[in-house]
């Protein structure tokens, strides 16, 4: 069995809701060409944003997914919204409707296709508690973990637990209206480096230390992360500043996290693997979109360097064991 935890979806029910005027003027379907845009009216860091985000067929057509997991060679995928779905810079009593109409249409489209399809919530962070009550209520219905942004409407995540994994996915990263604005390096670098920044808050910011059970489950081979470890133990023993919150040395805590797969590079891959351990990686896809891995799951780039058992715990064991199916 191949199971791919890093998946996302719009689901169809909930376009439905938006389509109907369900959630007024700030979400809404936007008419274009080769598709639609789903259009936010958000706040991030104070200021307005407008987001228009592609509609392609693929993230709402169940049936056009079962054949491209087919095609790839994956059994079952952990479906999770759309990263912009997360709705943090909108009403956090707006975003709680959202979430359930969301985690609704997820755990439905779950029970219908029990053999294909998992998922995971989505909650209102800009509210901790109404997303506590929400992610319990997503638990009880079926939901095997929670997607969370890197950021919180431009805040950190050391701004707080469910027995229940978290996936850290970029959204509204940093630098996307300015330097990263042009060649999509919002995407190329914007999207590694706020899921960096994520981590390197949640060390930190002591939030390991006051959450020592919680599990994180990093998108995009964790950003740099595998990369710039260094340079931060270096920095913990020199500069105060990452003592502040009474973290302990980063490398205490790598271990807290799991990555996936999407590097595009076999020698990147082998060298997070080889250096986080191969216990810590489950294959991941970012379906459907085409800065993720859509290639046949046992080719992945390097996979094939890699032991048996490894490559096993890579593609099904490992996500069996975080996500307890």
């Amino acid at each position: 069995m191949i199971i791919d935890p890093h998946a996302h979806i719009a689901p169809e029910a909930f376009i439905d809701d938006v389509r109907a005027g369900r959630f007024g003027s700030e979400v809404y379907i936007e008419s274009g060409e080769p598709w639609e845009y789903l259009v936010l009216n958000t706040l991030v860091l104070g200021k307005e944003n407008i987001h228009r985000n592609n509609l392609p067929q693929e993230t709402y057509d169940v049936d056009m997914r079962l054949g491209h997991m087919k095609q790839m060679g994956v059994d079952r995928q952990i479906l999770s919204v759309v990263p912009p779905m997360t709705f943090y810079g909108l009403d956090a009593g707006l975003n709680l409707e959202l979430a359930a109409s969301l985690n609704d249409s997820l755990s439905s489209l779950a029970q219908k296709h029990p053999g294909q399809f998992s998922c995971m919530a989505t909650v209102p962070l800009q509210a901790p508690q109404k997303a506590a009550e929400e992610l319990e209520r997503a638990v009880k219905a079926g939901h095997l973990g929670v997607e969370i942004g890197s950021n919180v409407a431009g805040g950190n995540l050391d701004d707080p637990a469910l027995d229940v994994p978290i996936f850290i996915h970029p959204i509204d990263v940093m630098g996307s209206q300015d330097r990263l604005k042009n060649y999509h390096l919002r995407n190329f670098i914007g999207n590694p480096l706020d899921t960096t920044i994520a981590v390197a808050c949640l060390i930190f910011g002591g939030v390991l230390d006051r959450f020592p059970d919680i599990r994180f489950y990093l998108s995009h081979v964790g950003g740099f992360v595998p990369w710039i470890r260094g340079r931060w133990q270096h920095g913990y023993g020199e500069r105060e500043e990452t003592k502040i919150h009474g973290a302990k040395a980063p490398e205490e805590y790598f271990e807290r996290f799991f990555y996936d797969t999407i590097i595009h590079n076999a020698e990147a891959f082998k060298y997070a693997v080889n250096t986080l351990g191969a216990d810590k990686f489950l294959y991941g896809t970012d379906y459907p979109f085409d800065m993720g891995y859509l290639g046949a799951a046992r080719e992945i780039p390097g996979l094939a360097d890699l032991t048996e058992r490894d490559q096993e715990k890579i593609l099904c064991g490992n996500a069996q064991k975080l996500f307890k199916l």
